[in-house]
């Protein structure tokens, strides 16, 4: 779900936080291509959308992942935005 060639259209800083279903050498191709600051991570254990309606919080490790995601985005957004 991701294509490195839609990095190098963006302009403001950017934060990935890749799942399990997206392929590791996209992307780090991705990641090349971001220009700006930015903040590239894959959660290696957790599917697509665990961080939104996908996310089976009864599970310890994906609520872990889940609120670990959380924080990582809003540090990014307190030093970057």
């Amino acid at each position: 779900m991701v294509d490195p060639a839609d990095a190098e259209g963006i302009s403001v800083p950017f934060i990935l936080l890749a799942s399990e279903e997206e392929a590791a050498d996209t992307v780090k191709a991705f990641e090349s291509n971001l220009k700006v600051q930015h903040h590239v991570e894959t959660f290696g254990d957790q599917v697509h959308g665990f961080m939104a309606a996908r996310a089976d919080l009864s599970s310890a490790r994906v609520k872990d992942e889940y609120t670990r995601g959380y924080k990582t985005v809003l540090e990014f957004f307190a030093k970057n935005w």
